[in-house]
């Protein structure tokens, strides 16, 4: 029996490289960059504006300085000094004239008129070139780097890739996923339970965790713990570049997955870990396949899908793993066994932000991962945790 990280090791060890596709912008929120994106011009692309105010030249100045001025610059417009022009009244975002390398807000301002001569003073006792002006290419210029690939497109990717007039985006495409809930027990969610079946939550679970990377299964189906049902179900999702199983690789004589695997071909890479919840976990490869065998408990499936199927996708996407962090633990917890634990906890703020336990009856708990922040990792070799320790901890 292997540990956490040595099972991590081998499952990102057979990371497969997805193909490239092209999809509209506008399909592209969640989706993962495959190519580095460039400016294409400077950004700001002129000097602009950052005040609606009045732009003037910076040499000469004094507070309360006389500035005829006739005209108004709008955003959406530009316009050339005309000889002997001073001063221009100019909104937010509009390009400065060249000549002009001050904007002075318009709180600032002090208008009146003479002969019919519009004139602005200003109550600013100091000025310098560029105030209130953001210059030409001070965010980006023409050919930088913008967002490097491996990048998920969030709000702001999303806004700033319209901002570059990007219509298409380069994306990772995402790979084909089957995944198979067993076990006789096992209902769907519509069907009514008896008292001793359970309604499948596993291919929710699962599936959730796919949605983060945009990822719709193609397929999702049960199969009971019928040799003939799960060999039919897996040859079909062998098909597949992911096959995830939940259920049916533990010990009990139905369970079935395992040796049906290998039977077909499946090379298996480690069958079981040395942490709870999930120690029984099957993880193996058929050609361009890899397979997940998630244990059955629901807690274990969520879990063993953050600590390992998570940081596959990622990884395949050619993005950075998720970070862990270091907090300070707000009980004190027992050792039960030898295993490395992973257990739910949220955040406790008092003095500092502690992690607090969260109710948790076990993996077959289903509510075990509600009102939870994250995984907190209690190591094998230790065997308590107190107060104040510092423990790793694994956000959702």
């Amino acid at each position: 029996m292997i540990s956490y990280t040595e099972a991590l090791d081998k499952i990102l060890a057979e990371v497969r490289v997805y193909q490239d596709e092209l999809v509209s912008l506008s399909e592209s929120l969640g989706r993962v960059l495959s190519t580095d994106v460039e400016a294409d011009r400077d950004y700001p692309p002129f000097h602009r504006s950052a005040m609606d105010g009045f732009a003037i030249n910076s040499q000469g100045y004094s507070p309360n300085q006389i500035y005829p001025y006739h005209r108004e610059l709008p955003a959406g417009m530009s316009m050339d000094l005309e000889p002997n022009e001073l001063a221009i009244r100019i909104m937010t975002g509009a390009p400065v004239p060249e000549g002009l390398d001050v904007v002075i807000k318009i709180e600032d301002a002090t208008l009146s008129e003479s002969n019919g001569q519009k004139q602005v003073s200003f109550s600013t006792k100091e000025i310098k070139p560029w105030f209130n002006i953001s210059k030409r290419g001070e965010d980006l210029q023409t050919g930088d780097l913008v967002l490097p690939k491996g990048i998920q497109i969030g709000t702001s990717e999303f806004s700033l890739l319209a901002s570059l007039g990007k219509e298409k985006v380069s994306v990772v495409k995402a790979p084909k996923v089957h995944i198979i809930s067993t076990g006789n027990e096992v209902i769907p969610i519509h069907q009514s339970p008896l008292p001793y079946q359970i309604r499948d939550s596993n291919s929710y679970t699962i599936t959730s965790i796919l949605s983060k990377y945009k990822i719709q299964p193609e397929s999702v189906t049960h199969a009971p713990d019928l040799e003939s049902e799960i060999t039919e179900q897996i040859q079909k999702g062998l098909e597949a570049d992911i096959l995830i199983l939940s259920g049916g690789v533990s010990m009990g004589s139905l369970d079935l997955v395992p040796s049906i695997l290998q039977r077909l071909g499946v090379e298996l890479i480690f069958h079981k870990t040395a942490i709870k919840p999930g120690k029984p976990i099957w993880f193996g490869k058929r050609k361009n396949t890899v397979v997940f065998g998630m244990p059955g408990n629901p807690f274990s499936v969520q879990t063993c899908s953050r600590i390992f199927l998570e940081p596959f996708l990622r990884k395949s996407y050619g993005q950075n793993q998720l970070p862990s962090y270091k907090l300070p633990f707000s009980a004190t917890k027992q050792r039960k066994g030898s295993l490395t634990e992973f257990f739910p906890v949220r955040f406790e703020t008092t003095d500092k932000t502690y992690l607090a336990p969260t109710t948790f009856n076990g993996s077959g708990d289903v509510r075990a991962g509600v009102f939870s922040d994250g995984l907190a990792v209690f190591p094998s070799e230790l065997s308590q945790i107190q107060r104040g320790d510092i423990v790793d901890f694994l956000p959702w």
